[in-house]
């Protein structure tokens, strides 16, 4: 059975591909750099990252909405923040995910880099 992530017929990274890979996967939006990689699960954890994105901003919105509302700072866990909260750890899944893959590609280039003289 053919799979779409199988490794074996992963295109093979060399070390400075990594390190863009890994800095795209850090400093953009997180499964960037595993795309340009070549694997395809990047999309599922861009994915995840921008709905995380997208629940933060809403929850941070919410906070603001209820915060003018009320003339202050809300007391106790509101809907509003806990959106939010889901939003970051939806987010901060995605990016250590996407650190997972990069670290991968990482070992890969290394092994490739001593098969090759």
């Amino acid at each position: 059975m053919k799979t779409s992530s199988d490794p074996a017929e992963a295109k093979r990274i060399d070390k400075p591909t990594a390190w863009a890979c890994l800095a795209a996967n850090l400093f953009t939006v997180p499964g960037v750099g595993t795309v340009a990689a070549g694997r395809k699960i990047g999309y599922l954890q861009a994915a995840l990252g921008l709905v995380g994105f997208g629940l933060s901003v809403l929850g941070f919105v919410g906070i603001l909405r209820d915060w003018g509302e009320t003339g202050g700072q809300p007391e106790g866990m509101t809907p509003s923040l806990w959106v939010g909260v889901a939003g970051i750890c939806l987010w901060g899944a995605s990016w250590l995910w996407a650190l997972a893959s990069s670290l991968r590609l990482h070992r890969q280039a290394r092994e490739e880099a001593k098969k090759t003289p």
